[in-house]
């Protein structure tokens, strides 16, 4: 569901939102959920499948926290045996969460809002080296202050679809927007349900080429459009 701050009053893109979330298609990654995606894309799981798998894993286990000490059948069993390699999709899973929770003592992101975006990419790349950079700007945008939000040409194609961008509405205006009336969670949301319609996956086409290590080439995140936060 959306969470995040309450910003005073309904918004055209809050509204957008609100509708794609209660849409039968597949949802985007969460936060804690770009791992778990990426290394299903990375054993060949398609982008619709990986996320479907998430959406099952997410109605299973109360957690991230729940999934991670669960047996590695159970995980099998929910993510589902038509996976091929879901056994060792599942192993890797309690793998890279249980490391996660070691290297951390806990399993969160708050730790981004403390440093600078360059050093909370180093910090997120050390941490989860399995993520690509689609992810690891999103999550940047989300927890660290100052960073961008990625914005590729196919998203706003999609926003003009949408009636949210005008025809001549670029990158740093819709990423104003949607800083102005979306809590950065939600906008990461919206951007990646606008990569998925365009390009079937939720890091848009470089995402799709690079498959669960990411895209080599990526479009350059908008400029600076978000007001400071917590």
């Amino acid at each position: 569901m959306i969470s995040g701050k309450n910003i005073p009053g309904a918004s055209p893109v809050r509204e957008l939102l609100a509708r794609k979330e209660s849409g039968s298609g597949p949802h985007p990654p969460r936060p804690l959920d770009h791992l778990a995606f990426a290394i299903l894309t990375d054993i060949g799981a398609a982008p619709a499948v990986a996320l479907a798998a998430l959406d099952r894993l997410r109605r299973e286990f109360v957690d991230w926290n729940e999934a991670r000490v669960a047996r590695s059948q159970e995980i099998v069993r929910t993510l589902g045996r038509e996976i091929a390699g879901v056994e060792q999709a599942a192993i890797r899973i309690k793998e890279e969460y249980n490391a996660f929770f070691d290297k951390r003592g806990a399993l969160g992101f708050d730790f981004l809002a403390s440093g600078k975006p360059g050093e909370t990419r180093w910090s997120l790349r050390q941490l989860l080296p399995h993520l690509g950079k689609g992810a690891i700007l999103l999550l940047l945008y989300e927890f660290s202050v100052g960073a961008s939000l990625p914005i590729s040409d196919a998203a706003i194609k999609q926003a003009k679809k949408d009636g949210i961008a005008g025809k001549n509405t670029d990158r740093n205006q819709l990423a104003r927007v949607l800083a102005d009336n979306m809590h950065p969670a939600e906008a990461c949301l919206l951007v990646q349900y606008w990569e998925l319609e365009a390009s079937g996956h939720p890091y848009g086409e470089a995402g799709k080429r690079g498959g669960g290590q990411a895209a080599k080439k990526e479009k350059k995140p908008a400029g600076k459009a978000k007001k400071g936060k917590k």
